[in-house]
């Protein structure tokens, strides 16, 4: 099995030996054996563990079934007998390694004081046995994920030979220096996160070890991922920061109804519904979403499903829904209940009534903008919302990342640390201090006939310089804006601190800011110091979006992707105020915040441009959007309607659209329920909502025969308010929400038991499906719930199997539906990858709108779908950014994979087939290469002894 006997033979041994479990029966045996004393096993402990070695790079499982046969605490026998015996040692570390890396197994070495022998052993080790000293720092870099043996490391010496070897990193074996330094600063890492571990390095010299080794690092790229390491370790060690704000609360406050109705104080509004503290997820995070998400843990943490009786919609609630289904009553919309109507009071008692038909699309939003209600009176629109401005139709390719700029961002981190004085802490735009003055500041915006109709008069200062200040001008204060403060640190380099929600001092993400007064093809840094999640896609490939009010008067009204040197790092600030004392932030309370950098090069000296996350798409855009619907003609025999399912906690109405035909009685068909943009920061999901209904209203065959068969309910902004506050993407500056309401919950984790009094949007579009499926009968075809997803790449969606439940008894529903659709997806739709789905139900899911209505209203195909913020890895558009155009076009593709649900198994085995064929055709050369590294890594891993003999 050596690898030197590299063949078939060799390759038929191991997957024979595999089959027949040696590695168990080998462990059973010895553990026998052991009963007369470990030194009956002498003569056999080197050839076991050698074989066993080779076997564990094959056996994903072999540390559980070590576990299960008492193989593991006799593997820590074996170590602390034979610590001095070279020969023997080495096998025993690799074997250590493998069992180390289950989890339970970090537990229960700890406790039997693995931690304290491998002290032991590093400390009796020669200092140029590089191979063994890898090992030894590998498997304390897998037990000290464990916090108890953190503890455990702390009060032996090892931190100290540690340190030693990082201080002199440069003597360390080539062939083992990588792996040996990459285990150390993976242990000083998980050292460094407890008070007493960060303490403990600082007193050795940490700070200044691994400061020497960040900047003596040599050019090498396969030292970037050390650096990395380093860094962190560095950061972990300083004193941290408090962000340069007056508060780490959000600038604006809203006083929260409480279940009753009443208003709290924001200080006690996060207490109105459990388990709403903290909220770490992404996206429906899920992925974004799939993170640790506290929140949903805190909610379900005792949850039993045995005792689960859902939350049901009070009768009379239920029974005023009938006005929401005019296709059960002849295709009459009931007066009152129009959208557009809505509108049209609201600019009416706002002093402006007039008819929108004859304006052009500028006036149109302008007008719509009046009936838009927001914490506070913005200052102007923005420019390219007011224009309708989308991504250009030319696709975008990926930033190519620069490891050099990465290593020299992390660099500047370390001397920004170090030597503070050296940088300009000069405020250049504040948000706080221009609410200071503003009395309406925690009002809704009065509704007073003299209140002043926004404008925009960017095209007038464009080519003109603000003489009485010598930096770049901000401004945020427009609908979804995002942008607290700015600080001058550089004479072209500027930090950036994000609103945070509101009434949170969390979630930032979503930028979306105004700026001016800038010199031409001058390099401008950008540096937003408050991002919270650990990755972006900013580090693989994404540029932010940038627009240019001088190149739209050229006739070139485009957002288009821009920036270089983009890189996303930790930095030295604090997440969490160290004055804050609330028992609910300790665990961040050593957290820092991460930095998204970018270097913008304006084209145009003295330009209006603007910077976002992605493109925006307001909720007075929809509003502008409908409002075009409504104008245009309908095909023949199509019903349209959009009404007003209720209003949000700030007054604003939220649109349902239906959509059918009227040929066939609607009672008859099934429903398609959409909804989109829940956490307003995903914009991208508008843009994918818009194509789905503009497909459907297309004169197509197959928009004819959707229709046809199914009754569409679309709710296209499910969270109005956050996206006008600029929560994550797709909004500004003043009230910042990146995924969360006018409570600070999100409402993707409120569907299980939703408060009318709290979260309106989500009571109401849960007593519609309740309305359809309880007292019409009618069944829910499918649910799809539109997000945006900003830490991976392409389209994918998340499903519901009952085969990856976490709760047992879902295993019996005998339920394969939910894999159609994606399947479908993947033929249609140019940006889906059926790789990227996930179907798994987590109990800290049950909550989100995928589970809940999967579980309470029995809807096989109830879907998240997620559209990256960055681009595609896979398919035509493989290596690009995703425009608007895409996102309009996934849209409709989606539809079209809707089409083929009620279409013939031939059909369906058909085009499955052709697209199968097609996805294996582009996915062979990259699964080539994937197994040839995975086999480069496995054979790293397959070390032959005798190389190792004498180390």
């Amino acid at each position: 099995m050596s690898p030197k006997n590299k063949g078939e033979l060799r390759d038929m041994l191991i997957r024979k030996a595999l089959n027949l479990n040696v590695a168990e029966v080998i462990f059973r045996t010895l553990r026998s054996l052991s009963g007369d004393g470990l030194s009956v096993l002498d003569p056999c402990v080197h050839s076991a563990y050698g074989v066993i070695t080779k076997l564990a790079s094959k056996d994903p499982k072999l540390a559980i079934k070590a576990r299960l046969v008492g193989g593991v605490k006799l593997t820590h026998q074996l170590l602390r007998a034979y610590a001095s015996n070279a020969v023997i040692l080495l096998p025993l570390l690799m074997a250590t390694k493998y069992l180390a890396k289950n989890v339970t197994n970090q537990i229960m070495l700890g406790k039997d004081g693995c931690v304290a022998t491998m002290a032991t052993i590093l400390c009796s080790v020669p200092k140029n046995h590089w191979g063994k000293l890898k090992f030894i720092m590998e498997i304390l870099a897998l037990l000290t994920k464990a916090k108890s043996n953190v503890v455990r490391l702390i009060r032996e010496t090892a931190i100290h030979h540690m340190l030693t070897i990082l201080d002199c990193w440069d003597k360390v074996e080539r062939r083992h220096q990588i792996k040996l330094l990459k285990a150390i600063l993976g242990i000083l890492s998980h050292v460094c996160d407890s008070k007493h571990g960060r303490n403990a390095v600082v007193t050795l010299g940490g700070l200044e070890i691994t400061q020497k080794f960040i900047t003596s690092c040599p050019g090498d790229k396969k030292f970037d991922s050390l650096i990395s390491s380093a860094t962190n370790v560095f950061l972990k060690c300083v004193t941290k920061g408090e962000l340069p704000v007056s508060s780490h609360k959000g600038a604006i406050r809203f006083k929260v109804p409480s279940g009753d109705g009443s208003p709290i104080s924001p200080e006690n509004s996060r207490e109105t519904t459990p388990g709403t503290e903290v909220d770490s997820s992404d996206e429906e995070d899920e992925g974004e979403e799939e993170e640790d998400d506290e929140e949903a843990y805190c909610d379900f943490k005792n949850l039993d499903l045995a005792e689960y009786c859902p939350h049901r919609t009070q009768p009379d609630d239920l029974l005023k829904l009938a006005s929401f289904f005019p296709e059960l009553n002849g295709f009459v919309v009931p007066g009152g209940t129009g959208f557009m109507d809505s509108l049209a009071s609201a600019r009416k008692e706002r002093g402006n009534g007039c008819d929108m038909q004859s304006e052009n699309p500028s006036e149109m939003y302008i007008r719509s903008s009046m009936c838009t209600k927001s914490l506070l009176q913005f200052v102007k629109v923005s420019y390219p919302d007011m224009t309708g401005s989308c991504g250009p139709k030319a696709l975008e390719p990926l930033y190519a990342k620069d490891r050099k700029v990465c290593r020299m961002k992390a660099l500047a981190t370390i001397k920004r640390v170090l030597q503070p004085d050296l940088y300009m802490q000069r405020v250049v735009y504040d948000l706080d201090y221009l609410l200071e003055s503003d009395h309406t500041k925690q009002l809704i915006t009065p509704t007073s006939s003299s209140l002043r109709i926004l404008n925009n008069w960017d095209e007038k200062r464009v080519g003109k310089k603000d003489i009485a200040v010598n930096h770049l001008n901000f401004e945020s204060r427009f609908e979804s804006g995002n942008l607290r403060r700015a600080i001058q640190v550089a004479s072209h380099e500027y930090d950036l601190i994000l609103n945070a929600d509101v009434n949170s001092s969390h979630h930032h993400q979503w930028f979306y800011f105004e700026v001016s007064n800038m010199e031409a093809k001058t390099p401008y840094l950008f540096n937003i110091i408050n991002n919270e999640k650990s990755n972006s896609e900013f580090n693989f490939g994404m540029k932010p979006v940038f627009f240019s009010v001088k190149e739209a008067m050229r006739g070139r009204s485009e957002w288009v992707r821009l920036g270089t040197d983009i890189c996303y790092h930790k930095n030295h600030y604090s997440r969490i105020p160290k004055q804050v004392a609330n028992v609910k932030h300790k665990k961040t309370s050593n957290k820092c915040y991460y930095t998204a950098t970018f270097t913008v090069i304006f084209p145009h000296a003295n330009d209006v441009c603007y910077l976002a996350y992605h493109y925006p798409y307001t909720y007075t855009q929809l509003q502008v959007y409908l409002s075009k619907l409504e104008k245009q003609p309908l095909p023949p025999s199509v019903f349209y309607s959009n009404q007003v399912l209720c209003h949000t906690l700030g007054g604003n109405p939220v649109p349902l659209l239906t959509l059918t035909r009227t040929d066939k009685k609607a009672e008859e068909k099934e429903v398609m329920f959409l909804t989109a943009r829940v956490h307003p920061g995903e914009s991208n999901s508008s843009w994918v909502m818009q194509g789905t209904i503009d497909f459907l209203l297309k004169d197509t065959p197959v928009a004819k025969d959707l229709l046809d068969k199914y009754v569409f309910k679309i709710i296209p902004m499910l969270n109005p308010e956050g996206v006008i506050h600029g929560k994550y993407p797709s909004c500004r500056i003043t009230i910042s929400s990146q995924r969360c309401g006018l409570t600070d919950e999100d409402l993707n984790r409120r569907w299980r038991a939703p408060m009318s009094s709290l979260h309106p949007t989500i009571y109401n579009a849960k007593a519609l499906l309740e309305y359809i499926t309880s007292l019409q009968g009618r069944q829910v075809r499918v649910f799809c719930d539109y997000h945006g997803h900003s830490r991976q790449k392409n389209v994918f969606m998340y499903g519901c199997s009952p085969y990856q439940s976490w709760w047992p008894a879902d295993n019996e529903r005998a339920d394969c539906q939910y894999l159609l659709l994606p399947r479908l997806a993947q033929c249609t739709m140019n940006t889906f990858s059926i790789r990227d789905c996930h179907f798994t139900i987590e109990k800290t899911r049950e909550s989100t709108a995928r589970v809940a209505v999967w579980r309470q209203f029995e809807v096989g195909m109830s879907y998240t779908m997620e559209a990256s913020t960055c681009g595609c890895d896979q398919g035509p558009y493989k290596g690009q950014h995703l425009s608007t155009h895409q996102l309009v076009e996934s849209g409709e593709g989606f539809c079209v994979a809707l089409s083929y649900l009620d279409a013939s198994m031939e059909t369906i085995t058909e085009t499955l087939s052709s697209a199968n064929r097609m996805e294996d055709r582009e996915n062979h050369g990259t699964e080539v290469e994937r197994l040839l590294e995975e086999e480069e890594l496995n054979s790293e891993d397959e070390l032959d002894l005798d190389l190792y003999g004498c180390c």
